[in-house]
């Protein structure tokens, strides 16, 4: 630069532990890899739970006028069967992913039912007339011409 002067900035490594102490964290680590997996696991599936537990009530709310009393009868006790599951401190894993499995489905004939009592078109179908086929008079509503070469 103008000024001539230079700046360094040196990092080092300010780890106190010895060579043996990091050796043995990382057995450490390594052993406990299987229990960290399945803790993982555990704290995902209590997750998604807790949000399928709010996005069911959500939609129950939301969604009221257009749910079938059976239906709703039918998911009311799922839904509080894994509220309670999820308030445990340490739910079993695979009782909660076979819960949520359930209420899921039921779940899914909530948003069918409501989609079927709006009288909506499938999705496919978004209504009024098709787009013209490619290479057809949608030119002439542009007056564009396009000229190559020139």
């Amino acid at each position: 630069r103008g000024t001539g002067k230079q700046q360094t900035i040196t990092i080092a490594g300010s780890s106190t532990l010895d060579k043996t102490d990091v050796a043995r964290m990382v057995q450490d680590a390594e052993a406990n890899a299987d229990a960290d997996q399945k803790r993982k696991e555990s704290v995902e599936t209590k997750n998604q739970a807790e949000s399928l537990v709010y996005q069911t009530e959500k939609q129950l709310k939301d969604l009221a006028d257009k749910v079938p009393a059976d239906l709703k009868a039918s998911i009311d006790p799922k839904l509080q069967a894994l509220r309670e599951k999820v308030a445990e401190a340490e739910p079993d894993t695979e009782l909660l992913k076979t819960m949520t499995k359930d209420l899921q489905e039921e779940l899914m004939k909530v948003g069918q039912a409501a989609y079927a009592n709006t009288g909506a078109p499938p999705a496919g179908d978004a209504g009024g007339a098709p787009p013209p086929p490619p290479g057809s008079d949608a030119k002439a509503k542009d007056d564009v011409i396009d000229v190559d070469g020139q």
